[in-house]
């Protein structure tokens, strides 16, 4: 998946420097270059759960795999050419955590969950479409495939997951071998700090008086920070944007 995902990407980028060169200095007046854009956004991502609260009233029901959590960006792109923009983000998304130790700790209760805080960075490119073909050098438009690539750095983990392997055999329970039909054995050894994510996908943007507007991103790629528990292919963003 990786593989065809760069495969494509840089198979584009041959083509649109080809494209570009091959421009008339007519068509050459909308461009990116030297223009500054920022985004701040905002989605939700998937975070790992063991179990619902107050889980031991059940016999057998552990719940969901994940929940929702908000994850906040602020990014910055700059064009070093007239249809490439390059850039990076930061920023942060809140998670529950629990481990094994935390678990034995109160022995036969279950507490809440703790509360914690993961930085998130990475760095951007937004290969942007509309130079190729518009001639009008103001446009309130963006047409884009955003590229990602990044990671995030959580403030509390470290010990076992405290998780149940029964889970149903739902299509995001990366525990679920959909192949086989059967659940995978064994305990995930990814106890790290640091996780990534990468991706790469379509945006749009609309600017209202050629300035600050609002953009949306959709991608396709690796968004979950507990891949060998939770699949979450694909990832929707949305938000503010200003160039100047």
């Amino acid at each position: 998946m990786t593989k065809r995902i760069i495969f494509v990407i840089l198979s584009l980028l041959v083509f649109l420097s080809s494209q570009s060169q091959d421009l008339s200095a007519e068509n050459q007046h909308l461009s990116v270059k030297d223009r500054w854009n920022i985004k701040l956004g905002y989605t939700l991502y998937k975070t790992f759960i063991s179990a619902p609260k107050l889980f031991y009233f059940k016999s057998d029901d552990w719940g969901d795999t994940y929940k929702r959590k908000s994850n906040v960006r602020l990014e910055l792109n700059y064009g070093i050419l007239k249809w490439l923009e390059v850039g990076g983000y930061i920023g942060f998304m809140n998670y529950e955590y629990l481990t094994l130790e935390i678990w034995e700790a109160n022995e036969d209760y279950h507490p809440n969950y703790p509360d914690a805080f993961a930085l998130t960075f990475g760095i951007s490119a937004n290969i942007q479409i509309l130079p190729l073909f518009k001639k009008k050098p103001n446009c309130k438009w963006d047409f884009y495939i955003p590229v990602r690539y990044g990671g995030c750095y959580m403030s509390k983990w470290g010990g076992k997951y405290l998780a149940n392997w029964s889970y149903l055999p739902l299509w995001d329970n990366a525990m679920y071998d959909h192949k086989k039909g059967t659940y995978k054995t064994g305990e995930p050894t990814d106890y790290n700090k640091y996780r990534h994510e990468y991706g790469a996908g379509l945006g749009t943007a609309y600017y209202i008086k050629n300035i600050i507007g609002f953009y949306a991103e959709i991608m396709g790629g690796q968004f979950s920070y507990w891949p060998e528990l939770v699949k979450s292919p694909y990832n929707i963003r949305v938000g503010l944007a200003a160039k100047f």
